[in-house]
């Protein structure tokens, strides 16, 4: 009798210590900011931002200039027609001087574009950390109210760029969950910039 007592406490005290031990949960963190409408909004208005720096005067302008550059230059080159010595002089002090001109334009539309794309990454790294901080404060809330001890993001990696997360198992993924939450809280997305319906013109 005093043998089963003993086995029925054994028993019982392995079971608490198994109801004691801690519950840890999973999230994608990666996966749910990629599939966030707010993240796809962003990724247009970045786009839209971009291709309208090519739609700049000063790109139009550096174009144009370019432009003429190219055909002084087929003038002078043309064989089959043959320039007198004082047309041949007059073009090519006129292509000098259309040189001198696009490569001081390029140097101010290359720092207005630089300036430019600072600006651009700038909100864009704000949004995104925006985003980021609004998946985790869910995924923390919903840990919680679940009863987990741990949330770990399964798609974080160390310094070294080894996976955070190496071996789990059984583990609950509350990736769907939070998704899901995100969504139903979403704020309605905002226009992105107007850009003409056209193409963006090539690089100067």
């Amino acid at each position: 009798m005093r043998r089963l007592f003993a086995v029925i406490l054994t028993l019982s005290a392995a079971l608490s210590v198994a109801k004691a031990e801690p519950r840890f949960a999973l999230v994608d963190i990666k996966s749910i900011y990629s599939q966030l409408p707010s993240t796809v909004a962003i990724q247009k208005d970045v786009k839209a931002k971009q291709d309208a720096l090519l739609l700049d005067p000063r790109a139009d302008q550096l174009r144009r200039v370019i432009t003429e550059l190219q055909s002084i230059q087929a003038q002078l080159q043309d064989k089959s027609t043959p320039l007198d010595e004082e047309t041949s002089l007059k073009l090519a002090r006129n292509y000098e001087i259309k040189r001198q001109e696009a490569q001081t334009m390029q140097q101010e539309f290359e720092s207005f574009r630089t300036e430019q794309t600072k600006l651009i990454n700038k909100e864009m790294v704000l949004a995104m950390r925006k985003s980021l901080n609004r998946i985790v404060e869910v995924a923390e809330r919903l840990g919680k109210e679940q009863g987990f001890e741990a949330v770990f993001d399964r798609s974080g990696a160390t310094n070294t760029g080894v996976p955070f997360v190496l071996y789990t198992k059984n583990s609950t993924d509350l990736t769907t969950s939070v998704l899901a939450a995100l969504k139903d809280s979403e704020p309605a997305p905002t226009a992105p910039a107007n850009v003409e319906n056209q193409p963006a013109p090539e690089n100067p």
